[in-house]
């Protein structure tokens, strides 16, 4: 898994200062491709671990289920972002993107939800007294994976939203 590309946010340039459009660039850029990237790739790191080791009682079970409804859920809320909250909010503020901001909001709650339920099966991404290099890599991937979610929700929550939420709009 590559690192999301910081030339899409400059970082002399302060986040909360760069334009809505490029803001917006910089979300598809480095979080949306990053995260359609890095999940088929832990799925299938998850399945190879359950397979390899299907007799350890250290093993998260159903680990590549939840990675795959995470996905699932991730790719629906990322095509509500492209196809209609982002392509308004380009157009120009507006009271119009109220609703979907309340919704994106909402389907952020769950995916620090299913964050959460990555962190306890794994505990914390801790691989187990001498695991092999794939369980190793594995939990690795997963936690560079919750902090890229964390921190792209982050932006979107705390940043590019509020640009959108006026008291009248809130």
């Amino acid at each position: 898994m590559t690192r999301p590309n910081p030339a899409a946010a400059p970082e002399e340039v302060p986040v909360a200062d760069i334009a809505t459009g490029a803001l917006i660039d910089h979300i598809l850029v480095c979080y949306h491709e990053a995260h359609r990237r890095d999940l088929p790739e832990l799925i299938l790191l998850a399945e190879k671990v359950a397979r390899v080791h299907a007799g350890n009682p250290a093993l998260p079970q159903g680990l590549a289920e939840l990675l795959r409804e995470t996905a699932g859920l991730l790719e629906m809320h990322m095509k509500k972002e492209e196809l209609i909250l982002f392509p308004a909010m380009r157009r120009a503020p507006s009271a119009l993107v109220a609703q979907p901001i309340r919704v994106m909001r909402e389907e952020h709650d769950d995916h620090g939800e299913q964050i959460r339920r990555l962190e306890t099966m794994t505990d914390g991404f801790t691989p187990p007294p001498g695991a092999c290099r794939s369980w190793t890599a594995l939990y690795r991937g997963l936690g560079h994976f919750v902090t890229e979610l964390e921190d792209h929700i982050h932006l979107e929550n705390n940043v590019l939203f509020p640009r959108f939420e006026t008291p009248a709009h809130a």
